[in-house]
């Protein structure tokens, strides 16, 4: 079940190898399939050389043979220990690799970015301009392959400080990869859909991006109290597994299973942060704290694990 008409793009986002066999598509509308190959995201690949068989219940992979017959029409063949000569529809050999550039180029007209998008590392990093957001000019760059093995060298090339705003495709790398604010990363799929072409939902972006704000001067530090040390701990913590769980939202809608969204305890978080459940229970009750209210409202809902975007 396609629950994304997008949801391939994502997949694609990361494997390195971007090739989808006919398989893979299983279950997506037709509608859906023409529409993106009419946007060129998209787009037919070089037909497959072996197919999984399909005859038989050991699902092993097998050469595909190509005999031509007297009417000059061509059939495909494989062969299977168990059942012999097996034909295989032309459908099944066709393949498909999935392009982003309609996706960033969707990204860069809905904010308005001004410049010349360019690529800066092949199919990983993007910069596509300037673009007034929150009130500011902002760099606007594009990521993929964030948690890749690469990922701390794919980071040099991506610029740091509060001014860039980063969306990425693919997992979100892990905590001090990226020298910017966690609030100017944001994942892509988390604020673009597609309804007959590319929507991007400018306000959500603008939303997030007014919370960052230059860090506070030496003057203006003061020691930080036990219960707000809690909140903010309570806060990293919530924010982990909100990630963790939209993460198994995905492999369960890829795979076409259920997910079963855990219940989040109040002691569960006080032995993740190490300190008491009654400290919590203050933090939560007492901080006034609107981010903390949300994240906790977040966690026990799994329509808000799948918007979340911090």
């Amino acid at each position: 079940m396609w629950h994304d008409p997008l949801d391939i793009i994502w997949r694609a986002a990361d494997n390195p190898r971007s090739v989808f066999a006919a398989e893979d598509l299983d279950g997506m509308p037709p509608q859906i399939r023409t529409r993106l190959t009419q946007l060129e995201i998209l787009r037919p690949s070089s037909t497959a050389t072996h197919v999984v068989c399909d005859a038989c219940f050991d699902h092993h992979v097998e050469k595909v043979t190509p005999i031509q017959y007297p009417d000059k029409t061509t059939r495909f063949f494989i062969h299977c220990p168990e059942n012999g000569r097996v034909e295989v529809p032309r459908e099944r050999l066709f393949q498909w690799t999935v392009h982003f550039g309609p996706i960033l180029t969707g990204l860069a007209t809905a904010l308005s970015a001004k410049g010349s998008p360019a690529e800066i590392v092949p199919g990983r990093v993007w910069n596509l301009g300037r673009a007034a957001l929150a009130g500011k000019s902002k760099p606007v760059w594009v990521a993929r392959g964030l948690a890749w093995p690469d990922a701390g060298q794919l980071a040099q090339s991506i610029p740091k400080g509060r001014s860039p705003v980063l969306f990425y495709l693919g997992q979100a790398a892990d905590d001090g990869l990226l020298g910017i604010p966690r609030e100017s990363i944001i994942e892509l799929r988390t604020v673009v859909h597609l309804d007959g072409s590319i929507v991007v939902d400018r306000d959500a972006i603008e939303v997030q991006l007014v919370d960052v704000e230059a860090p506070p001067s030496k003057r203006q530090q003061k020691k930080q109290s036990p219960r707000d040390a809690t909140v903010g701990a309570l806060k990293r913590e919530l924010h982990e597994r909100i990630l963790s769980m939209k993460s198994a939202i995905r492999s369960a809608d890829d795979t076409g299973s259920l997910f079963d969204l855990p219940r989040v305890t109040q002691k569960q978080l006080a032995a993740a942060i190490k300190v008491s459940e009654s400290s919590v229970t203050r933090a939560i009750n007492e901080s006034g704290d609107r981010e903390l209210e949300i994240m906790l409202q977040t966690i026990e809902s799994e329509n808000l694990i799948r918007k979340y975007s911090r």
